[in-house]
């Protein structure tokens, strides 16, 4: 009989050492987690920082003489690119804009390197030259894209707009 009642109380305190463990997993799942970043805030500042290092790429690329030495910049700009089009799934395509002049510099790197290692000619460091003097410009605004609360700031997405149609007039013109 003893020992059927310390098997009930054993067993009654794993039962109660269950719940508890339960109804505390309920309450951690159900309040706020203070202490996890917002992933879009995050993912803005990884896209600003892709931007920054863009923007970087484009100012020491403004000296190459050759295709070659556009392998950093392309890579920039693709990072930036996808950077920014994760970014743009995820705050709205009506919220951001979608800055699709970053793509058009990838493309265009692509296929001033499609011929193999060559000079570059005078109008496409030219455009180099351009189209890093307008990013740079971008750069600002983009960095206050974001309110405190990670709403996306209209003024400055204007201002990232007008730069992007800018960038994308400049790339389709040549």
């Amino acid at each position: 009989m003893r020992k059927r009642r310390s098997r009930d109380l054993l067993f009654a305190g794993l039962i109660l050492l269950l719940l508890t463990i339960l109804v505390y997993q309920g309450y951690r799942m159900m309040r706020p987690q203070a202490g996890h970043a917002d992933a879009e805030k995050m993912l803005y500042e990884v896209s600003l920082f892709q931007m920054q290092v863009l923007n970087t790429s484009l100012m020491d690329a403004s000296d190459s003489e050759n295709t070659s030495q556009l392998n950093a910049l392309k890579l920039a700009a693709y990072s930036a690119a996808f950077a920014h089009d994760r970014l743009v799934n995820s705050l709205g395509k009506d919220k951001l804009y979608a800055f699709s002049a970053i793509g058009d510099l990838v493309d265009t790197l692509t296929t001033w390197q499609i011929g193999g290692n060559r000079p570059l000619s005078e109008v496409e460091r030219e455009l180099l030259v351009k189209y890093s003097e307008l990013f740079s410009g971008a750069v600002p605004s983009y960095q206050q894209l974001l309110s405190e609360s990670g709403h996306v700031i209209s003024s400055k997405n204007d201002e990232l707009e007008n730069t992007g149609k800018q960038l994308a007039a400049l790339i389709k013109g040549n």
